[in-house]
């Protein structure tokens, strides 16, 4: 008898050069680099470049994908229009799917897969575009037109808050792209590749993936906590809070993931980030005062951190409102899909799973005037 995994846990699909997450250990490989020395060191750009190559660039290949991204950022006219004109009554994932969506009209050969890392980078190079242009909308003030003199993550941030972002806040959205973009064969991920499995364009495997991840089992689970923090109000009422919660069994946003036995191992990258730009941030405090409650009490249990407990709270302090948050992760993660559905092109069969039939066979129609 077939036995049923349900949720797909521990099932192989396919071998990937892409990403290894490790979670026992708490690490995380991209392209077999440490993905702490990347968020450290590296670039969003760079990090395209190697996912997609399986290599570090050189510096002429580095300023080559620089050079494409800044080139690519403008939104093609109808698109600016359909964000301009939904903005207001489309929730932001809503508005971005559909934005990917409808990229793929501007495109005169949208089918073509010869290179769809090629064709994937116009769309990433758009997104911040996109999600920046919603919120200024969204906020009654005027579109800022990206530049091609800035970075990827400063010139979002730019575009966001009609200001150059300092050092610190240009290097804290440079990591967050960089801590997102990839995590194995998530959910979204795993839509990415069924969907160009198919052999469909690429416009059409990252609109599932934007789909797939706004599900608040997956990307859309930052707002909670932002959510949780702001009823606990105050370190001091950690304690309080979190002994509720355990009391009444109640699932504690931030904490616990299918994949880490440890500590998410991005979270010491986000309050990096957020110490260097606000070390009095007041939600830091209670971020860190719940994660000392909830470790000591549910640690032996296996319920750690997981990186939404800090996430919201640095985009926060960069200006990103919150029914944003799972835009950025969108965005970010745009680097992962777009390596996997190259990965899955080069080698590609169908995705094709069964499903077990529990229901009866054999019965027998009756006409609707003799029911």
């Amino acid at each position: 008898m077939d036995e049923v995994k349900k949720g797909l846990e521990g099932v192989v699909v396919d071998e990937s050069r892409v990403c290894m997450v490790d979670g026992d250990e708490g690490k995380i490989w991209y392209a077999g680099y440490d993905m702490d020395d990347l968020a450290r060191e590296s670039s969003y750009e760079e990090l395209l470049f190697l996912l997609w190559n399986d290599r570090l660039p050189t510096a002429d290949e580095l300023d080559e994908i620089r050079t494409e991204v800044q080139e690519r950022r403008a939104l093609p006219e109808g698109v600016a229009e359909l964000v301009d004109r939904e903005a207001d009554r489309t929730g932001p994932m809503d508005l971005l799917r559909t934005s990917v969506s409808a990229l793929a009209s501007y495109d005169d050969e949208p089918n073509d897969l010869d290179d769809p890392a090629d064709k994937c980078l116009g769309v990433i190079a758009k997104m911040p575009t996109i999600i920046a242009r919603a919120h200024r909308v969204r906020q009654g003030k005027v579109p800022i037109e990206p530049r091609d003199d800035l970075g990827h993550a400063a010139n979002f941030l730019y575009m966001l808050n009609d200001e150059e972002p300092s050092e610190q806040e240009a290097s804290a959205m440079d990591s967050t792209f960089i801590l997102y973009a990839e995590h194995g064969m998530n959910a979204s991920t795993f839509s990415a590749c069924v969907t160009a499995s198919t052999l469909a364009n690429v416009y059409s495997s990252l609109t599932s993936a934007v789909g797939t991840l706004q599900g608040p089992l997956h990307g859309g689970a930052t707002e909670t906590v932002i959510d949780m923090l702001e009823e606990v109000g105050d370190a001091s009422n950690a304690e309080s809070y979190v002994e509720e919660k355990v009391s009444n069994k109640e699932k504690l946003p931030g904490f616990g993931h299918r994949v880490y036995n440890t500590v998410d191992p991005r979270c010491a990258h986000f309050k990096r980030h957020i110490e260097s730009i606000n070390p009095d941030a007041e939600l830091l405090a209670v971020a860190d005062a719940v994660r000392d409650e909830v470790e000591a009490r549910l640690g032996d249990k296996g319920i750690w951190p997981n990186t939404d407990l800090y996430s919201g709270t640095l985009y926060r302090e960069l200006g990103v409102p919150a029914p944003f948050y799972t835009t950025l992760f969108a965005a970010s993660r745009a680097a992962g899909w777009s390596a996997h559905i190259a990965e899955q092109l080069e080698d590609n069969r169908i995705m094709r799973p069964r499903v077990k039939f529990v229901g009866e066979t054999g019965r027998e129609y009756v006409p609707v005037d003799e029911r």
